[in-house]
């Protein structure tokens, strides 16, 4: 990766490879996306992505034993630098607030409204596997770490790119499980998200007509009187 780097830029080339990782595990409904990401490379330099796809893979067994966040890592050394505060939570820190909060198989969903890299939720999926697992972030970088880190790793649930604060929504994905037993990510919009808050609908209540006491209807007719002519 970093030998890219000076060509194309680290930030440029991290996020290609966020993209691409992303386009092969939908399941070829991001083809598109997927060829216009390659394009600007070369044959080998492709190559160089696939190899760091399979660093990642190696690293992460899906089994819970893994768990690994090389993306996180290296987002913080390389491109980050502690910049907005993105200085993510240490991955042992992660897994003593997972013990503390001790989510038992009964616990159905699991949410991180400011995900980072999807540490706190790659530490709670240690003790349950079971859960659906919910991560949004407002950077897009970040939600797609957490995807990753998520898909590899054999989560499933949600992630949004959004602002959690003030509800703003820019883009999500889901991570289902197939019938092949192998996780597949897609595209979501707005109204298909869970974690993205929607505005109740305000029906109008038809004005009801409620009859006027005895007094206003006597001096509102001798009003009327005066100015008859």
């Amino acid at each position: 990766m970093n030998s890219l780097a000076p060509r194309y830029g680290v930030n440029h080339v991290f996020t290609d490879l966020l993209t691409m990782t992303i386009c092969a595990f939908s399941m070829k409904k991001q083809e598109e996306l997927y060829l216009e990401t390659i394009k600007p490379y070369k044959k080998q330099e492709v190559m160089t992505f696939a190899d760091a796809f399979a660093a990642m893979v190696v690293e992460m067994t899906g089994d819970g034993s893994g768990m690994v966040d090389v993306l996180g890592e290296y987002f913080m050394e390389f491109l980050s630098f502690g910049r907005n505060g993105q200085f993510f939570t240490p991955m042992q820190i992660c897994d003593m607030m997972a013990r503390i909060n001790n989510p038992h198989t009964e616990t159905h969903s699991i949410l991180d409204p400011a995900c980072g890299s999807g540490r706190m939720l790659m530490a709670m999926a240690k003790l349950n596997r079971y859960a659906t697992f919910y991560g949004a972030d407002c950077d897009a970088n970040c939600a797609k770490m957490t995807l990753v880190n998520m898909c590899l790793n054999s989560m499933y649930g949600e992630v949004a790119w959004m602002d959690s604060i003030a509800n703003r929504w820019y883009g999500g994905w889901k991570i289902e499980r197939t019938i092949y037993g192998i996780p597949c990510i897609r595209k979501i919009t707005e109204g298909e998200s869970y974690i993205h808050m929607k505005k109740p609908e305000i029906h109008e209540i038809p004005a009801i007509p409620v009859p006027l006491p005895a007094i206003v209807l006597q001096a509102t007719k001798q009003k009327q009187l005066i100015f008859e002519f």
